[in-house]
């Protein structure tokens, strides 16, 4: 039996520790977040009559099976602070307190209620439910003393001795799954995401529709703009980040499915192909009214009936303009903040544009050869995608970190 460590606590981080559980291992997920699930947590249901294969329910159960694994431990809210390769690879932590352990942990919800800073969340999405401690308006992190959450924790699972704990974890092979960020839609001044409230990015879509059945009051008409921070070498970013057609299609149906009477116009240079069902998507949504128009909006100003106006260049250099009631940014990925410390820490180099090769594309990319990456830390990818990948990464760790002689 081997023990693993995973930086990341994303689908593919999570996914690849279940695989590694089920296969007898131990295994350490290190997570900087006070929660675990990354972005998943931060995409709704993209169902409308039928599955539209989004992956998002799939990825919330294996969330939750990770959680509960008895082979699987979690520590929220700590960092990296040193590696030592000699022998078995160790890492040494710091954690902030109080901390939840969710193999003792029984989601009775005791330590919320118990809390006199109220600094307790808990989260749920669907099956997976979890409490994420903000550290920012505990007590302990004011200087004051309280174990509050720990004595009315019945099974013993908050801890909490000091504000800081260090931590030392040694382990047979390392997998770095930390993920990636949005780009950020405000540098793209043009477009007026956060000058116009009406202007908003793929991800707070998502938000809203996770709650509600439509982005505004009523019907209106929607414009999803893309490649938005992708294929871009203005912003450094001259690649495709794989999953805003996806995402900007799925949402599409869902806003016309609930609201027939919107009208839905998708800009954009050219629609990707995400998987075999594709064809038949942009088909329906076609036939059910949603066009696609292919330019790419350069401006978005405030018109003078009170909507957006979009300035807009096609393919042959011709100029129009046309006005919508909302805008939403397709927008792209980019390597996680912090990419360039976990790249010092472990000996990993990035290609041209942040992101981490693997070790299957570039030979001797690593340091170490115990060291692996997966994920969208690797490039950008969807959740079916993530978590594919990160299963066959598994199997490599295996190989990779059989006990040895190693100290």
């Amino acid at each position: 039996m081997s023990k693993y460590l995973i930086l990341g606590s994303g689908i593919s981080g999570c996914t690849a520790a279940y695989q590694l559980a089920e296969l007898g291992n131990t295994v350490e997920i290190v997570e900087q977040q006070p929660r675990i699930g990354g972005k998943v947590l931060e995409y709704c249901c993209k169902a409308t009559d039928e599955c539209s294969r989004c992956g998002v329910c799939v990825a919330v159960s294996q969330l939750h099976q990770t959680l509960g694994h008895p082979r699987v431990r979690i520590t929220t809210a700590a960092t990296v602070k040193q590696i030592k390769k000699a022998g078995k690879i160790a890492v040494r932590m710091d954690r902030l307190n109080p901390s939840i352990d969710y193999q003792k942990c029984i989601h009775c919800g005791l330590c919320v209620q118990a809390c006199p800073a109220r600094c307790i969340t808990p989260i749920v999405k669907g099956e997976l439910t979890q409490y994420a401690v903000d550290h920012s308006s505990c007590l302990l992190h004011k200087g004051e003393s309280c174990s509050a959450c720990v004595q009315a924790c019945p099974a013993g699972a908050v801890s909490a001795d000091g504000a800081v704990s260090e931590l030392d974890v040694k382990a047979d092979a390392v997998l770095i799954a930390s993920g990636h960020r949005s780009f950020d839609a405000a540098r793209k001044i043009r477009y007026g995401y956060g000058r116009f409230d009406n202007v908003l990015t793929g991800e707070e879509a998502e938000a809203i529709l996770s709650s509600r059945r439509s982005l505004g009051d009523g019907p209106e008409s929607v414009a999803f703009i893309q490649c938005v921070g992708s294929r871009d070498p203005k912003v450094g970013d001259n690649y495709c980040s794989a999953v805003c057609c996806s995402y900007a299609l799925r949402l599409a149906k869902i806003l016309k499915h609930n609201s027939p009477e919107s009208e839905i116009t998708i800009y954009y240079i050219d629609i990707q192909n995400f998987d075999k069902t594709f064809t038949s998507l942009r088909e329906g949504l076609s036939a059910q009214g949603v066009h696609f128009v292919r330019s790419i909006p350069f401006r978005v100003e405030q018109a003078d009936s009170g909507k957006l106006q979009l300035l807009i260049e096609n393919m042959e250099g011709e100029q129009t303009a046309v006005e919508h009631d909302r805008v939403v940014l397709s927008v792209g990925m980019e390597p996680a903040d912090g990419a360039g410390q976990v790249a010092d820490l472990f000996g990993l180099k990035r290609d041209p544009f942040g992101f981490f090769p693997s070790r299957a594309a570039t030979s001797g990319v690593t340091a170490d050869e115990r060291v692996f990456v997966c994920g969208t830390c690797h490039e950008p990818m969807s959740i079916p995608d993530s978590m594919a990948a990160a299963r066959g990464v598994a199997q490599e760790m295996t190989r990779a970190g059989r006990p040895s002689d190693r100290a």
